[in-house]
């Protein structure tokens, strides 16, 4: 029999009131993954549901979520984020950091004189600068990033008394300074490939890393198939354990699962459906994890296109959606205590600085209610006339058909966007689902009318706020210059009561204009063989790879 666990750590507790069927299980059976010795050497091979193809994660196509559990075992980091949702410095890069200067902000980083990238090159305050310039706009205006906040905000990143010393100074002060630099590139690797742009936008994104500052380091890439990792000789820190890391690109959470009842794979982290956990809980020697995520789906437009620059044609359609029942028949089938998450920036009792920062911005709204008289009525007050077969807009043309995206191999996502299209039939608003195979592409391309995706949320939300809804940077394409001047404001102030209350200042101002719909809280799923050790659920950012140093496997 499998077992199953629950792991979650006292600041994620809380979290787990959205999803109670998270509660823990009994264990069955005899020791689950972390009780027998591990052992040094062996291979471990983990499924993925998403073929890197981006190798530049901070790149704005890059920064997506198996991506990044993918290569975080490859880069340097000077700061990641573990399953209880702290927010760590990596203390094998890290030996100390301290504010030395409130006026101006001055962070002073103190390396580790033996930490190193692959080739024998000292991780210096080089790669700290580089790693700044190309997020900065200022210094790179060509450059593409995932995200500019927060280093637009630097003005200077220099050595200290020798290169192990970095000395970071802000021309205006920043809130989120902890959540800056999560993943290195190297300077030196990057001088060989032309200016800022080039090495940045070109060489990270479209070579396969021959370096590494991680744990492990490539050894092979099979494009369509599989990325397999060996340690690397010149890592700085502990282990890592395994000999062999591959990572298969499994893109069907069905054939996933089904690739570890036969051994071919040794850990999957799928994503939670009903079919899913149902196999895995029936499968032998398997052991099953559960827990929170600070990852929430959600419902995007794209208001620059045609009929959805018209708030109030939003505002009826996400009226229209149940989300109650999107998630009964989704996250609900698998965790029946699951409900609707009302925020896009805070989930349900995670704090920021201790500070309980969640609000419901959406239920008071009527968005998601599934309450199509209220839809109708939003359109008729507009000068829609609604009829069934087919909406007719304020100028007497007709609505045209919409497309509702998704990434492939996500049947939750899948069945939800059923849901949402069957929701606007009655108003005669036609959504078609498609899918795409380039989610992190099509999103910020903007190729897409309506999208539906998850977001990985920072332990400090303010850079994802930002990203996400700035007028510079956000996905939706809407414009609101009070919104970015909040945003602004969350980002240099030191107080984090004033941070809670500017974000919720700004869920309520999306919720108003109806530009995206908070879905539900994801919960983390992770699945292994009994001869795994130490892969632990990590519902962050940072992901499951997050200690791959420390994965191994028993005899």
């Amino acid at each position: 029999m499998p077992r199953t666990r629950v792991l979650i750590g006292a600041a994620a507790a809380t979290l787990l009131l959205t999803l109670g069927a998270c509660a823990p299980v009994e264990e069955e059976g005899g020791a689950d993954q972390s009780t027998a010795e591990p052992t040094q050497g062996g291979s471990l091979t983990l499924s993925l549901s998403a073929e890197v193809n981006n190798w530049n994660i901070i790149h704005a196509t890059g920064d997506v979520f198996d991506y990044r559990q993918a290569l975080h075992p490859v880069y340097a980091h000077a700061s990641y984020t573990t399953p209880d949702f702290t927010l760590e410095t990596d203390e094998y890069l890290i030996e100390s950091v301290e504010v030395t200067s409130e006026d101006p902000l001055v962070v002073t980083y103190a390396l580790n004189d033996e930490a190193v990238w692959s080739d024998g090159t000292p991780i210096s305050a080089n790669d700290f600068r580089y790693t700044w310039q190309v997020q900065d706009p200022d210094q790179c205006e060509e450059c593409q990033p995932a995200s500019t906040a927060g280093y637009d905000r630097i003005g200077s990143v220099e050595p200290g008394e020798d290169e192990h010393t970095v000395v970071i100074t802000f021309d205006t002060p920043f809130q989120g300074w902890r959540t800056l630099f999560p993943h290195l590139l190297p300077a030196h690797i990057a001088e060989e490939h032309g200016d800022l742009a080039e090495s940045f936008n070109d060489y990270f994104v479209n070579t396969v890393p021959e370096w590494s500052g991680g744990p492990f380091q490539v050894k092979e890439y099979v494009g369509g198939q599989s990325l397999t990792l060996e340690p690397n000789p010149n890592w700085y820190g502990p282990g890592p354990m395994l000999d062999e890391l591959i990572i298969r690109f499994i893109t069907d959470h069905a054939q996933a699962i089904t690739a570890l009842s036969n051994g071919e794979v040794d850990a999957v982290a799928p994503r939670p459906s009903v079919d899913g956990i149902q196999q895995l809980e029936a499968m032998q020697n398997v052991t099953v994890e559960t827990g929170p995520g600070l990852n929430y789906q959600h419902l995007n437009f794209n208001v620059a296109r045609e009929n959805l620059d018209d708030p109030a044609l939003r505002r009826a359609i996400l009226t229209a959606i149940d989300r109650e029942g999107i998630v009964r028949r989704t996250v609900g089938a698998v965790f029946p205590d699951a409900e609707p998450v009302g925020s896009r920036f805070i989930m349900p009792g995670q704090e920021i600085d201790g500070i309980e920062g969640y609000a419901d911005s959406v239920t008071d709204l009527g968005l998601g209610s599934g309450d199509v008289d209220a839809a109708r009525e939003i359109l008729e007050e507009a000068g829609y006339e609604v009829n069934p077969s087919g909406l007719i807009d304020p100028d007497g043309e007709p609505v045209r058909e919409f497309t509702i995206t998704a990434g492939s191999g996500n049947p939750m996502r899948t069945e939800a966007m059923v849901l949402i299209q069957a929701d606007l039939e009655p108003l005669g608003i036609t959504v078609i689902p498609t899918h795409t195979d380039d989610l992190g592409g099509t999103v910020t391309g903007g190729e897409f009318d309506l999208i539906h995706f998850g977001t990985n949320l920072d332990i400090i939300p303010t850079r994802t706020a930002q990203s996400q809804f700035s007028s510079a940077t956000g996905f939706t394409n809407y414009q609101d210059e009070e919104i970015d001047e909040w945003l602004d404001e969350a980002q240099t102030t030191l107080e984090p009561q004033a941070v809670v209350d500017i974000l919720h200042d700004v869920d309520a101002r999306l919720s108003e204009q109806a530009v995206t719909l908070p879905l539900f809280q994801e919960p983390t799923v992770v699945a292994t063989a009994d001869h795994v050790q130490n892969v632990k659920v990590n519902g962050t950012r940072s992901g499951i790879t997050f200690n791959s140093y420390e994965w191994a496997v028993s005899e």
